[in-house]
């Protein structure tokens, strides 16, 4: 079990062509970025632990899933691919063709057919961090 802050995005973009151009987006950041490939029992399932340097990667194999005082620590990424997705939830505010729209609340169901659910699990919220938002932000980026 992990346990942190969990952000899930959801697209139809594949595993392959949005985790290379994540990768490849972080170590312009990082480029001591450890990515850490996690043994997945399920088909078409990928977990990582990802860390900066190897400084953060060894504070966490030796104190755990923990944070610096700057909200810097390892995170994961977990990649599965959902073949049916029916959520049921309250429209605030809708983006469609890059242009984001604040309406008036109202219910709607969205179903989705052969996508992907990406979630990364941070020791601390992404409003709390200035590293952990910009990862955040670097992996919805690789997504559109």
């Amino acid at each position: 079990m992990i346990t942190g802050n969990d952000y899930s995005i959801i697209s139809n973009k594949g595993f392959d062509e949005f985790f290379s151009s994540f990768i490849n987006d972080l170590k312009t950041i990082d480029p001591q970025l450890i990515a850490e490939k996690i043994e997945v029992i399920e088909d078409e399932v990928y977990e990582y632990v990802l860390a900066r340097d190897q400084e953060t990667y060894d504070d966490y194999a030796a104190h755990g899933y923990v944070s610096t005082a700057r909200g810097e620590g390892c995170f994961r990424m977990l990649a599965r691919r959902v073949n049916n997705l029916e959520y049921k939830m309250e429209i605030m505010n809708k983006a469609e063709e890059e242009v984001e729209e604040a309406v008036d609340p109202y219910p709607a169901v969205l179903i989705l057919h052969d996508t992907w659910n990406y979630t990364l699990v941070f020791p601390v919220a992404v409003e709390d961090s200035r590293y952990c938002r910009l990862v955040y932000d670097t992996a919805i980026r690789a997504l559109k």
